[in-house]
């Protein structure tokens, strides 16, 4: 849920998804969180960039972009590296491809061409009284509130008009704009959300109205404090909800409201996530589960009052009127800190009878000695308080008298799986299994946090006697679905699926008409998903063969897709309630579609987005092609990888791309994929202005990551930041073999943790990266938060030796290479303090060439209100302008910004001396402070004959330096053809030493015409 503004003619479906969102996300996928399904992924993100998030901080990465440009321009050959190739229609050959002429993507258009493609998904919602009318999903269609079957077309229940709910809403408040809303079990009052506030990456807070469908009148949710309400859900029968305020729970039912907990503060949060299970282990602001029937409710006390707190200040630069910085203070706790103290209470719903006016607020501890108010749960050989995380909670009843949870240790490497009888006079957990990586064949490694169970009934599946649940759980190197029969087995009745791939977390869905289970998985390839079903019916015990249910075998109106292969791929699948409907988004390689299908009728398909108009579009552009392939590493085992390559690559050609590796890394994700995408990376590849640099966008899954099996992802296990960067030099050293790759252009960039690996990639292999750009990055994992890192690394007592070695510290290698870090000063994630330690280090050992930008109030996310700011820093950016000195030769001018005769005399000046100095008056009579800055720096080190252009007697050269360099100010300093940079670099050049250094080295001077160089001699002496 966002705060994001959604108009109300938009409500009939979710939020479109941009492609290229995904792409350089949390800690992206930014670390622990869960996607759409709820399955885990990768962390510290996956809040979802959207795409003007990252094309701003990327054109701080166009700082990578011009800085990896000409850094090198001593061109050598190399051997092709050994790489098995795995290529999809559209791949490249190794001849070079001539194309038509059509249009290129830049920096300037990418964001508006990759905002045409859209995917469009269905608000799935039950019937409110006949559980077997299934496929019903609402939506706002015609300025009406409707109820829609999607097989027919015909049925239509429709809730309200949108101008009487207007009208209702407009007696409480002075505006109506409802950013989103939703509709009770029973479909008789809806609810709107008229404004929210983001708290950390999935809550928020909110302002939430009732609207009576019967009675067409709205009310607050509640008259206290209706505007601080922390969350809201309805109830899964009638109209009751539940909501948290000031961290305490509440129930009602439009007539009366009760206060279930009275303990909530600043340190205690009831049936809502504290920070790190929000980030780390729920992957949502919800701590709480209603039972099936409505009649009770499951919940989270979370005490925060031993977790050390982090403060950090947010400036509002952009309010004058606020002159003094805002404390914000956060329980945090980093590893080796206190962790939160967790319990599960269950409470039975118990409002009054009377059905007159709503009375005044009720209290659950006025009825302490009836059911009707808290009862904890105990549970059986649980770990320590302090060692106790509850990673997932369910009920496994149609009633309210049965809930399976389950419990791990606090580094996260044993299981416990705890039966609980709901009896409010037995309230207690049962343990009926257990797994500990540490028990004899185990490797130790951490436990991967999975998705709820889903509950079976004995009276769906033929061949069941009892009750079972069906459970992601590890079966050797993979992840596999089991049947637990009865629920308090401690092994699977049966496995319904195995083999040598993985199920996707979070995807299963149970169709209890037909018994059969749906699951995205790995079976095909690895770097896609794809959707699967499996029947639990039968007499016997054996399971079949999971049947794929994609690619589609129905045709449709994508006829002119299909027959561009835009079927076999990478797919996504969400599920109506009864899962007898489902919709298939097809992901990519080409472009995405999204359609809907039934389990039972084969013949129906309701196709939702075909993406057409978003094709024609694509069609008149020269699109960068995608190859995916394998890449061995040091240990032999083959890394999933991929390449983004120029429209119309030339693999004949000698030493001519560089490569910029764009990495995530972090354990279990996934960067390698066939979906589709266009971004910042695909305007980089498709630059036609440097000619004779282009660029490869690379991207490798190393060790650690995800669906390649147990053993290739706990590799890493206690020992952070070792194999990671070791990997992407692996396939750093791949691309370096290939003939058409210039050798010395490698360059790579992450975010959260990829900015982590980054640091990591120059720091141990600076011989292989010459460019290095990390954006909030860690650089300490005693700076991160405990779930995360000691799930990883264990605990900094136990693992000294490893937070040591992983930790960012050797500033050596940082001499090679030219490296920019970025960070927002409001990042409740990965704190600043990771960055300003690293910043540290370097400065500390006096290291060149780095840069640093600090993006203020912004979060894990990075935004900046004004583009031009990053576009700004990344032009005077020292990594852009030390690192990348551009030949004038090498650059495409269009005589829209400069003239044909600006641009002769640019040339001519540039290339017929040995050093020239654009500027402000004459070296004689500078007519400027930079300029005489400039020439005084030249004349200490012995440069007598400075040529050089006034740029003040010539409106057209004035102008058109500035194009012809991209640098927006004069002076402008060239040394034998190459860019150098305005005031500010040379001051940098000069007090590093770098300047005389490179005016030897050009021939500019001999070696001892240094005025400052005969100085140093005769202190010497």
């Amino acid at each position: 849920m966002s705060g994001d503004r959604v108009e109300y003619s938009e409500l009939e479906i979710e939020e479109p998804t941009t492609f290229g969102e995904e792409e350089d996300e949390r800690f992206h996928q930014e670390f622990s969180t869960y996607d759409e399904r709820g399955a885990k992924v990768q962390s510290w993100k996956r809040k979802r960039f959207s795409l003007a998030h990252i094309c701003l901080v990327a054109i701080g990465c166009l700082g990578l972009y011009a800085a990896i440009s000409v850094v090198w321009h001593t061109v050598t050959n190399g051997n092709r590296g050994d790489g098995s190739s795995v290529r999809v229609p559209g791949a490249h050959s190794d001849a070079p491809i001539h194309r038509s002429r059509k249009r290129l993507l830049t920096y300037d258009n990418v964001n508006r061409v990759s905002s045409l493609v859209e995917t469009k998904s269905l608000n799935w919602i039950a019937h409110s009284s006949d559980p077997s009318i299934d496929g019903l999903h609402r939506e706002m269609r015609n300025e009406l509130f409707i109820i829609r079957k999607v097989d027919n077309s015909t049925w239509e229940h429709q809730l309200a008009d949108y101008h009487e709910v207007k009208k209702a809403a407009l007696e409480q408040m002075s505006s109506f704009d409802p950013q989103s809303w939703s509709v009770s079990a029973d479909w008789e009052y809806m609810l709107f959300n008229v404004h929210s506030e983001r708290v950390w990456r999935h809550s928020v807070k909110g302002t939430y109205y009732l609207y009576n469908v019967k009675e067409k009148t709205m009310i607050p949710l509640t008259t206290t404090r209706n505007d601080k309400i922390q969350r809201v859900e309805w109830a899964p029968t009638g109209h009751q909800m539940l909501f948290v305020r000031d961290n305490n729970l509440y129930v009602t039912d439009m007539m009366h409201e009760i206060q279930v907990t009275e303990d909530g503060s600043d340190e205690v949060f009831n049936g809502l996530a504290d920070w790190v299970y929000e980030e780390e282990v729920l992957g949502s602001g919800a701590s709480s589960w209603w039972s099936p029937d409505g009649k009770a409710l499951a919940y989270l006390r979370l005490d925060d009052s031993k977790v050390p707190v982090f403060q950090y200040e947010l400036f509002h630069p952009d309010n004058s009127s606020v002159v003094y910085p805002s404390d914000i203070r956060l329980h945090y706790p980093k590893a080796g800190a206190s962790n939160p103290l967790v319990s599960l209470l269950v409470y039975q719903i118990g409002f009054g009878k009377d059905s007159g006016q709503a009375k005044a607020v009720s209290k659950a501890s006025e009825n302490a000695d009836t059911d009707y108010h808290p009862h904890p749960i105990v549970f059986d050989k649980l770990f320590g308080p302090e060692d106790t995380i509850i990673t997932s909670v369910a009920w496994l009843t149609d009633q309210h008298d049965q809930l399976i949870v389950h419990a791990m240790n606090r580094v996260q490497d044993y299981l416990k799986v705890y039966l609980v009888n709901a009896d409010l006079k037995q309230l207690s957990g049962k343990l009926v299994r257990e797994r500990n990586t540490n028990d004899s064949g185990g490797d130790g490694a951490w436990i991967e946090i999975t998705t709820p169970p889903i509950f079976v009934p004995a009276n769906s599946v033929q061949s069941l006697t009892a009750d079972a649940y069906i459970s992601l759980v590890e079966n050797g190197e993979h992840t596999h679905l089991a049947l637990f029969s009865p629920p308090d087995a401690a092994q699977p009745a049966k496995w319904l699926t195995s083999g040598d791939y993985d199920v996707v977390g979070g995807s299963a869905a149970f169709n209890r008409k037909t018994a059969r289970v749906s699951f995205l998985s790995t079976q095909a390839s690895t770097i896609k998903f794809n959707l699967y079903e499996v029947s639990l019916g039968g007499d016997g015990s054996a399971v079949p063969p999971p049947r794929a249910l994609s690619p589609p075998t129905l045709k449709s109106s994508r006829d002119r897709l299909n027959s561009e292969g835009a079927r076999d791929g990478h797919y996504d699948a969400s599920f109506s309630k009864g899962a007898g409907y489902y919709t298939l988004s097809y992901k990519g390689p080409k472009l995405p579609w999204q359609a809907v299908y039934s389990s039972s009728d084969a013949n129906f398909e309701l196709v939702l987005a075909d993406n057409s108009n978003a094709q024609n579009e694509l069609d008149l552009y020269d699109l960068p092609t995608v190859e995916y392939f394998e890449i061995p590493n040091a240990a032999g085992d083959k890394m999933n990888a991929m390449a983004i390559f120029p429209p119309s690559i030339d693999k004949n050609a000698k030493s001519k791309y560089g490569v910029l590796f764009r990495v995530y890394g972090g354990p279990n994700s996934q960067q390698v994929s066939q979906a589709f995408s266009l971004d910042w990376h695909s305007a980089l590849v498709s630059q036609q202005d440097v000619p004779d640099m282009p660029w490869i966008v690379a991207t490798v899954d190393g060790r650690g990551t995800g669906y390649k099996g147990r053993k290739f992802r706990s590799s890493v296990s206690k020992q952070l930041g070792i194999f990671e960067p070791a990997d992407q030099a692996a396939g750093a050293k791949y691309f370096q073999g290939l003939g058409y790759v210039n050798p010395h252009r490698i360059a790579i960039w992450g975010w959260s943790y990829g900015g982590y690996t980054t640091s990591r990639a120059i720091e141990l292999h600076a011989d292989v990266f010459r460019v290095g750009m990390a954006v909030a990055p860690v650089t300490n994992w005693r700076f991160y938060d405990s779930v995360y890192t000691e799930r990883y690394m264990k605990t900094p007592d136990a693992n000294a030796g490893g937070y040591k070695a992983s930790a960012v510290s050797n500033s050596t290698a940082f001499r090679n290479a030219k490296f920019l870090v970025q960070h927002g000063s409001g990042d409740d994630n990965v704190h600043l303090q990771n960055t300003l330690a690293l910043v540290d280090l370097l400065q500390s050992n006096n290291v060149p060439g780095f840069e640093m930008a600090v993006y203020t109030d912004s979060d894990h996310g990075i935004y900046t209100h004004n583009a031009t700011t990053l576009r700004t820093a990344a032009r005077r950016s020292l990594v852009v302008h030390h690192a990348a000195r551009l030949p004038p030769a090498h650059r495409c001018i269009s005589a829209r910004f400069i003239t044909d005769r600006a641009k002769a005399t640019i040339d001519d000046a540039v290339k017929q001396n040995d050093l020239v100095v654009f500027m402000k008056g004459t070296p004689d009579e500078p007519l400027c402070g930079f300029s005489r800055a400039v020439v005084q720096i030249l004349q200490m080190h012995g440069v007598d004959e400075i040529a050089s252009v006034n740029c003040l007697q010539d409106p057209e050269i004035r102008e058109g330096i500035k194009e012809y360099t991209d640098w927006p100010t004069i002076p402008q300093v060239y040394v034998k053809g190459e860019f150098i940079g305005g005031c500010d670099v040379m001051v940098q050049m000069h007090q590093s030493g770098e300047l005389h250094e490179l005016l030897v080295k050009e021939g500019v001077l001999k070696p001892g015409d240094s005025v400052l160089e005969a100085e140093s001699v005769d202190k010497e002496k």
